[in-house]
């Protein structure tokens, strides 16, 4: 694996003046250098972080994303989402358009629309440029500095203690670089956020609702603040200022309810982080007249292999619950899991009829042709996936499985090169290289692609020691 992390620093040197990150001359900094910058990087912490390998989950905030940017402010709209295998509530965005989302977000955010209000907040740091740091035209002029802030923003994504460790790495002596976002910073990402969750549709309450939560779940532990809180910190004075501005929008016929794929994925979300007792003491406090606590103890059965408990419970589902799709992929789980392969295959051929756009109905398909031994059927799932979403590691790294399973080696090598490359790992990638050329023999078509994909590379690679060194 890559290794980007500089040896942490001392004590002193974390203790420093946190400095407004950005400037009303932010804008000279050009979208394209930082669009590359936020790509580099990015191929590093594929590498660095451990990345959710749930497709409704990722799925569910994939779309949720994307349908808020229509009401943002974003200029540059080409972004890119990770979602962080990681039970910490935190939620950062980095030039280049780089949203990171953690697992832990979607358990915390108890409505819909308290999640949405981080999003679009993290939305209003990109398109206010709050990135760019505010340094003299000298330094302006040096991208290495531009560098060591994308890279420290995303690696704090996975830990602070890293982010910071990258960025005193890159600036050293100078000290004039820190992660936290300024107080005027947080005001405006507040307001522009705000903005964009009411043309949303969503309650702008939500906003001041999610600060609450925040500072409430943590009022205890100033010494282990989740990684939101430490680069975003919430005082009883934003909080206030937030409902204040809040009350000021007129009212609006609003989002009053949490949509289904919200409540699924939140469920599946805290069976996988064995939370889900945290979800139950909350249906406790008031009706549940869709049976939601029945869904949760599906999800678990499931989850926990017990498939008498899930046969009983999916009778007893809701059909709010039962006919849903994405409770249909976990239904198709279970039956595949048990090898009842005949059974599966009627839902899942239903679910793509239906919705065969749908990522995690795809996904579902390609497990099961996979589990059931239908390779081809199941590598064909994957290349169409990666064909919509070239850059989903997860992707490659199930199609190269699936081409060692049919012995396909030249194609097992050449997505495996993907795979590395998307990850930075520059070095393992042209390995790759080296076995596809020899599988490949006197393959004329495959070796010219692996020589214009090796060329491809080793300029990939040069970027990045650029950037490190």
């Amino acid at each position: 694996m890559t290794t980007v992390l500089i040896a942490a620093p001392s004590s002193q040197a974390l203790d420093l003046q946190l400095p407004e990150i950005g400037s009303a001359n932010s804008s000279d900094i050009q979208f394209e250098q930082e669009y590359e910058l936020g790509q580099a990087w990015v191929r590093l912490m594929r590498a660095q972080a451990d990345l959710l390998n749930e497709p409704i989950i990722e799925s569910y905030l994939r779309d949720q994303v994307w349908s808020l940017v229509p009401y943002s402010e974003l200029q540059d709209k080409r972004l890119e989402l990770l979602v962080i295998d990681n039970s910490e509530i935190n939620a950062f965005a980095a030039p280049g358009g780089i949203v990171g989302i953690n697992g832990g977000l979607l358990l915390a955010a108890q409505h819909e629309a308290q999640l949405m209000s981080v999003i679009a907040h993290e939305f209003a740091h990109l398109s206010q440029r709050h990135f760019a740091q505010q340094q003299s035209a000298a330094e302006k002029r040096q991208p290495l500095v531009l560098a060591g802030i994308v890279g420290s923003i995303l690696l704090s994504g996975i830990s602070a203690d890293a982010g910071a460790a990258m960025l005193h790495g890159t600036v050293g002596a100078t000290q004039s670089l820190a992660l936290a976002y300024s107080r005027q910073h947080e005001t405006d990402a507040d307001q522009t956020g705000m903005r964009t969750l009411a043309n949303a549709g969503y309650d702008p309450q939500a906003m001041p609702q999610m600060f609450a939560l925040l500072a409430s779940a943590n009022r205890f532990s100033s010494d282990n603040l989740p990684e939101f809180l430490r680069t975003h910190p919430v005082t009883q004075a934003r909080i206030a200022d937030s409902t204040n501005r809040a009350l000021a929008y007129p009212i609006a016929n609003y989002k009053q309810e949490d949509s289904d794929r919200f409540l699924i994925a939140r469920a599946l979300t805290a069976i996988y982080y064995q939370s889900e007792e945290q979800l139950v003491l909350e249906q406790d406090k008031g009706e549940d007249p869709n049976n939601f606590q029945g869904l949760i103890r599906f999800f678990k059965a499931v989850k926990t292999g017990d498939s008498e408990a899930a046969d009983q419970l999916w009778q007893k589902l809701a059909s709010q619950w039962s006919s849903h799709p994405w409770v249909k992929i976990v239904r198709i789980e279970q039956l595949s899991n048990e090898k009842r392969w005949q059974e599966a295959a009627v839902i899942s051929e239903e679910l793509l009829a239906l919705y065969p756009g749908d990522y995690a109905v795809r996904r579902a398909a390609a497990k099961l042709a996979s589990d059931n031994g239908d390779l081809s059927r199941a590598t064909q799932i994957y290349r169409d996936l990666i064909r919509d979403d070239p850059t989903n590691t997860q992707l490659w790294y199930n199609l190269a499985e699936l081409y060692g399973l049919q012995q396909n080696l030249v194609q097992l090598h050449r997505a495996r090169i993907e795979f590395f490359a998307l990850r930075g790992e520059y070095d393992l990638a042209l390995r790759q290289i080296e076995f596809a050329r020899r599988d490949a023999r006197r393959n004329e078509g495959q070796l010219g692609y692996l020589q214009q994909r090796e060329g491809e590379i080793k300029e990939l690679q040069k970027q990045m020691d650029k950037l490190l060194n």
